[in-house]
């Protein structure tokens, strides 16, 4: 039987299958009371990560007409042979089930994989009344490769906007626009709405609200992000063809 102990609010908690009988849980319970028990570290991805994983699969699947398995599937596939890694289970409970950073990159993987291709992940929390959602950009694990993959894809890293994108400099750039060399501040996309947000109650405050942080641009990126926007980054010269 496959379990998982966890401390919540205080409380041990006993997550055992679904399909086990009162019975038999009941009968792990006397077992657990009256045994030695024998603590063995294994890294496996967490309950919770399973059920964003899963999440986060419903809501990709339904933006595109896939359902939940077969979105898990196609995106496990590309992940895995992307990386050149084995296919693995996403539940704690299987022996085949991935490590805690395996799950955490996957996780990242499906919200860039998102906005790469055009979809604005909303995920669901609780049920009726007390149901809530957050923006993928609220649960990705890597916040700044979220912004960059906004960047490289001209979104808005707040609310997932694909009109009207604005480079936001942060802090403020300071120098006019043809001084502008991509390294003198840190940058993330906004729409109108977003920036004119920013600038008006602060950049600080503004990223606090928001939970973003600033990307900082290597040669590279700044070489790739002039394609994108080509009105910015005026003084690079960080090699041939960067124009």
């Amino acid at each position: 039987m496959n379990l998982e102990l966890k401390e919540e609010d205080g409380k041990i908690n006993l997550y055992v299958p679904s399909n086990k009988s009162l019975k038999e849980i009941y009968g792990l319970i006397t077992k657990l009371q009256n045994s030695e028990i024998n603590v063995i570290k294994v890294d496996r991805l967490s309950l919770d990560q399973s059920k964003l994983i899963w999440c986060l699969c419903k809501e990709y699947g339904d933006l595109i007409g896939y359902e939940r398995e077969e979105m898990r599937e196609v995106l496990e596939n590309e992940f895995c042979s992307s990386r050149e890694i084995e296919y693995f289970s996403i539940s704690p409970h299987k022996p085949s089930a991935c490590s805690v950073e395996t799950a955490t990159e996957f996780i990242q993987f499906i919200i860039e994989h998102s906005i790469r291709e055009g979809y604005n992940l909303i995920i669901p929390e609780g049920k009726g009344e007390k149901r809530t959602y957050k923006h993928s950009r609220d649960i990705c694990p890597d916040i700044q490769r979220y912004i960059l993959a906004c960047m490289l894809n001209k979104v808005c890293c707040v609310c997932g906007k694909r009109i009207d994108i604005d480079l936001h400099h942060s802090p403020a750039l300071g120098v006019s626009k043809d001084q502008d060399d991509g390294k003198k501040t840190g940058f993330m996309t906004l729409c109108r709405e977003h920036h004119t947000l920013a600038h008006g109650i602060g950049l600080k405050e503004f990223e606090k609200l928001f939970h973003l942080q600033p990307v900082w641009l290597s040669d590279n990126l700044i070489k790739e992000l002039k394609k994108i926007y080509y009105w910015h980054f005026q003084a690079f010269h960080g090699g041939e063809n960067n124009e």
